[in-house]
């Protein structure tokens, strides 16, 4: 079987990413000729996003199937970039312990702190380094 998601499902879904920068509703016409697709092809890519990743509603007719975006979900977000995942949230915690450790006085205790609390976020493993950024993005534990 083809892969789908790479040929046809996620170009659709990063189209509609953008459009809905710029409009609420998107009618499948108009993202197919956004991406240079034929409508079929969108139409099927839609139907597949709308498990996970878009807000679809069905259009058809009795001259053929159709759809159209009314929006997009927190999963359609992170798989555009659009969303932080919770690697990504990792990733730029670790960075942001860095950059300031490096920033405060050499040998102060606040450089100290956060190279200790860096240090213990990675002994821990990225997998815990991963659920405390998710836990923070999710909202589970407040900023």
């Amino acid at each position: 079987m083809n892969d789908v998601w790479a040929s046809r499902d996620y170009p659709v879904l990063v189209a509609v990413a953008q459009l809905l920068e710029e409009r609420d509703l998107l009618q499948s016409q108009e993202i197919a000729a956004y991406c240079g697709r034929d409508q079929r092809e969108v139409v099927l890519a839609l139907t597949n996003l709308s498990h996970r990743h878009l807000v679809v509603r069905d259009a058809s007719t009795y001259d053929g199937r159709d759809a159209y975006v009314t929006g997009i979900l927190p999963d359609g977000l992170e798989a555009v970039g659009q969303w932080p995942s919770s690697n990504v949230a990792a990733d730029r915690l670790l960075e942001a312990l860095d950059a300031l450790a490096d920033s405060a006085p050499v040998d102060s205790p606040k450089r100290n702190r956060l190279i200790a609390i860096r240090d213990a976020l990675v002994s821990a493993g990225r997998d815990v380094v991963v659920d405390v950024a998710g836990a923070v993005i999710s909202g589970r534990i407040p900023l």
